[in-house]
């Protein structure tokens, strides 16, 4: 009679202690920083990893980072071959 509670109920109510404790431990936050890019210098593009910033593909006003003082425009890809920052990111109004 012990060895089927140890072989059955035992490694069942582990089971459910570790599927409760998986989902207490996790984070239901949908801001996960993003990679995004700014261009540095001329022809130098630097990834940058932050958190969700209000931007898009479209606008009118260039969505801009301060590091340092110093304010960037933001992009969100590099070309891969030429380091050169692609497709701006503008301020969703």
């Amino acid at each position: 009679m012990k060895s089927k509670i140890f072989k059955i109920v035992l490694p069942a109510l582990t089971l459910m202690f570790a599927i409760t404790a998986s989902l207490a431990f996790t984070s239901n936050s949908t801001d996960a920083p993003e990679t995004y890019y700014y261009e540095e210098s001329p022809k130098k593009c630097t990834s940058i990893v932050t958190e969700e910033e209000n931007c898009s593909c479209l606008g009118t006003i260039p969505c801009t980072i301060q590091i340092l003082g110093t304010p960037y425009h933001l992009f969100e890809g590099m070309h891969e071959i030429s380091s050169k920052c692609v497709i701006p990111l503008w301020e969703i109004e």
